[in-house]
């Protein structure tokens, strides 16, 4: 394998993770920016315990909004997909120009 291949492959590597650490952060800030504005306690439950709460106190009466485990990994698997999908199409024309 050349360098060339394996120096194309870790720039692949790398747009993607950026486009996926982008794409995360980003809805992060959207559901706490959601659960302000439909004042709703919004608890992310990535383990047992709930691990991140918004900064909404509970003792309001505010509905309770938990994404379990499962929707955190699965919000996750598809902006990975997407976030793939995006870094092969801009290599692609990338690679197409070249």
């Amino acid at each position: 394998m050349s360098w060339r291949r394996i120096t194309t492959a870790a720039g692949f590597g790398l747009l993607v993770l950026a486009s996926l650490v982008v794409a995360e952060g980003t809805l992060a800030v959207l559901l706490l920016l959601f659960s302000f504005v439909l004042r709703v306690n919004l608890t992310i439950q990535l383990t047992s315990p709930p691990a991140l709460n918004a900064w909404l106190p509970t003792a309001w009466p505010y509905p309770d909004v938990t994404l379990y485990v499962g929707a955190v990994l699965a919000s996750f698997v598809v902006t990975a997909a997407c976030g793939l999908g995006a870094g092969a199409r801009r290599f692609l024309r990338w690679r197409a120009g070249t």
